[in-house]
């Protein structure tokens, strides 16, 4: 299985990891690995997260140390697509439609 992240995904992690960096600089590649753990997790059980209302086919994995989501999806050829990666507090069906 591949995975691949949005630009816009990335750009979420880029901007997560800034503002943790800007808080305490371990902050940052904490951030980071708990995204890595939860992609893993995903990857392993990619039916494991909820189906996301008013989104076809797209998945929210909780990250576990951070309040953010993972918003991904299969493709028809079996690779995780990681859509966007938010803010528990963000609305997110905003940041998904555009």
């Amino acid at each position: 299985m591949r995975i691949v992240l949005t630009p816009h995904a990335v750009g979420d992690v880029e901007e997560a990891c800034d503002h943790y960096a800007g808080i305490d600089p371990k902050l940052s590649p904490r951030f980071a690995d708990d995204v890595d753990a939860a992609i893993e997790r995903i990857v392993m059980f990619p039916r494991g997260a909820p189906a996301v209302d008013g989104f076809d086919k797209l998945r929210r994995a909780r990250m576990r140390r951070f309040p953010y989501g993972i918003f991904y999806q299969q493709t028809p050829t079996g690779d995780l697509l990681v859509v966007r990666v938010l803010h528990s507090r963000r609305h997110y069906p905003d940041a998904l439609e555009g």
